[in-house]
């Protein structure tokens, strides 16, 4: 019994240790993979539209301006968790190689921030809080493009 406890205490504390050692713009990646295929999954389900209008509409969510709003919505709802909001203070200070052509910069280190922590999500396993936190972002997403 000793054993199985030790084991999965081990094993958490490894899987941490590798989890904080992927740098914020590598959680961003993931994260970005992860919300774009939620946002498409979601359209391609609860409409039959053509591709172009599909693509237009997952244009609409998945972007620096709305994933920027996105962010400043959670952060003001206190929404995140602890390590979460340190996760997104890291990826929003990070020193990023490229920018969004549409959107301030400002924008874009908080649209980095908002995918590193589904990022962290992600990879952390915890698939219940991922569903949380990518079906928020798509409710304060669709909110904000129905508002303006």
């Amino acid at each position: 019994m000793f054993d199985l406890f030790f084991d999965k205490m081990y094993n958490d504390c490894v899987e941490k240790t590798r989890i904080q050692r992927l740098t914020p713009v590598a959680l961003a990646f993931i994260g970005d993979a992860v919300h774009t295929l939620y946002v498409r999954e979601y359209l391609a389900t609860a409409s039959d539209g053509v591709v172009g209008t599909l693509h237009t509409a997952a244009s609409r969510l998945v972007n620096a301006k709305c994933q920027a709003a996105v962010m400043d919505e959670l952060l003001s709802s206190n929404i995140l968790t602890p390590d979460e909001e340190e996760v997104a203070r890291r990826a929003k200070n990070a020193h990023l190689h490229s920018r969004a052509k549409a959107a301030s910069l400002t924008d874009y280190h908080k649209a980095t921030a908002l995918e590193a922590v589904i990022g962290y999500v992600h990879v952390s396993g915890d698939e219940e809080r991922e569903k949380t936190l990518l079906r928020l972002c798509l409710k304060i997403g669709t909110g904000l493009n129905a508002n303006g």
